[in-house]
Parts: structure tokens; sequence; C-alpha cells
């Protein structure tokens, strides 16, 4: 059976199998003698030296509040998609509203130079109208009003216009009626190892088998086996990527300038380090301070930084926490220096610094992602 790491909001942590998750999240994790963990206390559950894939390459949603869903046997039927998922309603049918849903990805298109940079800007774009893209490159914007095995329809200006599925690379929707579903209390995030991210607003599991409600209603069954996640959400974790940032200063090192990105990285790719895909987390260039107001609400700092796995791989940066103004870690860090955690206590602080600062050379891909930088009260 797969071993976990359960990461508790004191910092500590404890490494083993997962005996049971119960329907108020707590869990009890452990090989001969098992730790139970408080749901007010758990922060995620994680695979032990497995990384976190990245979220599917073809065929799969991309809903407004960042689950990736893949699909089979795609249809659409009064504003709801149908489709298939082996781990969702046993492998049957089911649905979710198609105002749930921000992107329907299939593949880029021909002569697509940067795919990544390409779905990034789907995602975190702004459209008025729902746009089809085909696979030649070419676009057509309207209304979407119906989907079946072999056409798509669109509306535009008053007229339906049918496109072949076959034809499709990706449906990227009018950002303007989506609609972010949000459970609310307290939720989890699950990572399947196939990519899948689905919200959950409530789960519990034995010692094989995972058993879960997704934000659309859907019944989850998966074995831990493919289970590589479990974030908490809604309790005493914050993170930063969640919360209006205070000030953030940029000094470029020629002319290039380089704002700060959320949940993906500077260069509007995914946020990759030592060798994980993570879906939370902040990114920055050098030289640049990135501050956020804690007024002495928190307890703890944590994170994974580094300088990312692709585009940061050349880079050398020197990296520091500052809280009100003291450093916590100064250190340097180059693209062979991997993942470092970050476990900091940050009590009382009123004001929480991230700093990049030029390293060795200048300015080149000095890209450092802060992933799964949280606060803990």
């Amino acid at each position: 059976m797969p071993v976990f790491v359960a990461a508790r909001a004191n910092g500590l942590e404890v490494k083993g199998r997962l005996r049971a998750l119960e329907i108020d999240w707590s869990a009890r994790v452990g090989e001969n003698e098992e730790t139970r963990i408080d749901g007010a206390q758990l922060v995620s559950l994680r695979r032990f030296h497995l990384p976190l894939p990245p979220p599917p390459s073809e065929d799969h949603f991309l809903l407004a509040n960042g689950d990736c869903i893949p699909f089979q046997q795609l249809r659409l039927a009064e504003e709801k998609f149908s489709f298939r998922h082996p781990r969702l309603d046993g492998g049957k049918e089911t649905s979710l509203p198609m105002a749930a849903v921000a992107l329907l990805w299939h593949d880029a298109p021909a002569k697509t130079l940067d795919a990544e940079m390409l779905y990034r800007r789907l995602r975190t774009g702004k459209r008025t109208r729902d746009v089809v893209c085909l696979l030649n490159g070419d676009t057509v914007a309207g209304t979407l009003i119906g989907m079946d095995k072999g056409n798509i329809e669109i509306e535009v200006e008053k007229r339906r216009v049918a496109l072949k599925r076959t034809q499709l690379a990706y449906l990227a929707f009018n950002t303007e009626l989506t609609e972010s579903p949000q459970p609310k209390g307290a939720f989890a995030r699950l990572t399947l190892t196939d990519g899948s991210r689905m919200t959950l607003t409530s789960a519990t599991s034995d010692a094989a088998t995972l058993t879960a409600t997704t934000v659309f209603g859907a019944r989850l069954s998966a074995p831990l086996t493919d289970t590589a996640a479990l974030d908490l959400f809604g309790g005493r974790c914050s993170y930063l990527s969640d919360l209006k940032e205070g000030k953030y200063e940029f000094q470029p090192y020629l002319d290039a300038d380089w704002p700060f990105a959320v949940n993906g990285n500077v260069a509007e790719h995914p946020l990759r380090l030592g060798g994980s895909t993570y879906d939370k987390g902040i990114s920055m260039h050098s030289r640049s301070r990135l501050s956020y107001a804690l007024n002495g609400a928190y307890r703890r700092f944590e994170a994974v930084a580094g300088l990312d796995d692709f585009d940061g791989r050349h880079g050398n940066v020197r990296l520091r926490v500052l809280a009100d103004g003291k450093p916590l870690i100064d250190r340097a860090l180059t693209g062979r220096d991997g993942a470092m955690p970050i476990r900091l206590s940050v009590e009382g602080t009123r004001t929480l610094t991230l700093e990049v600062d030029f390293g060795e050379n200048g300015d080149v891909c000095d890209v450092v992602d802060w992933c799964d930088a949280r606060l803990l009260k």
C-alpha cells in the first residue's frame, strides 16, 4: 500500500500508510502505531517520493475553479456536459454544468510555438464570447449552442455555424458567464496520478480506497494507489496565491519587466520544481520583492522554493525571506540546488517579504517558484 506524508498546521509531519480518512477530514496515518490527526490540523496528504503529476495533456475540462478533469464520450445537452471518467459515478455517464467550465481542451492548434503558454493565457484571460479554435488555427467566436459526437454548433451574429468535432483544438468559454463552484466550509483538492484535479466537498477512506463527492455532485471512488495528493482548504491554512499582496517592487537588470505570477511561473508556464508540477504558488524574477500583511495573525510560513525546473534551470539567485525586515533566510541558489523546503515561525510578524536578488549571472533564467507557499494559524 502507498505511503503518505501528512502535513499538520503545527509544522510537524507524519509518514506512513493512510489507515483511514474520516468525514470531518481527520486522518489516521502510520505503520505499526498509527497517529490520528484532527481534521482542523490536517493541511495535506502527499504520496511519499511520488512527484506531483502535470495536469492532463489531452481531452479534459478546465473548470473555473482550477479543476482539471479528463473526459470520454462527451456530449452537451440543456447546458450540461455529459461525459465519462473511470473514477466518477462508477465509470457511468456523469454531468457538470456548462457554466462551471472555463476551457475544453483537446490539443494545441498547428504551428503553436508554446502550447503551455497558450494554455496559461486561455486560463487567465478574459473573454466576452465563446471561442472555438480548430486544429488548423482558425477561430470562431460566438455562443456555443450544441455539441454531439460529430459536430459543434455555435451561434455567430444570429447565424448557426456547424463545425466538425474532429477539427477541434480547444473551446474557451465566455468568462463573464462562467461560475466558479466553491463549497462552503472545509474542502479538499484531490490530485490523481493521471493528472486529474478535483475539488471534493466530502471524503472518507479505508486503507485501500478513497470515496468522495465532487463539488459538482459526482461520486468518486479511487484506490489509494491512484491518489497523488489531497490538500485541505478552508481551515487553518491560507495560500499566498489566494491572498491580496501588500507591495511588489521590481528592479530590472537591463530593461526587462517581470511582474510576479500566481499559480504559474513568470514565463507563463506551470510551476515545476523538484520534478513536481504544483497548482498553488507564487513565481518571481530577479530582482524583486513581494510583501504580504500578516498583522500577527499567523504562526508559520511554509513553501517549497527554488529555480523553476524548466525556465530557471540555468539561473543563479539570492533568495531571502524577511519578517518585518529581519532576514529569516538568506542564501544563494542555482538551478542545481533543486527544491528547498521552507518552514519558518512568523508568530507576531506584521509583514512577510519574499525577495529574489541577482546572483552571479545577472538576471539570466532567474525564475524562482515559491510552491505551496502558505501561512498557518
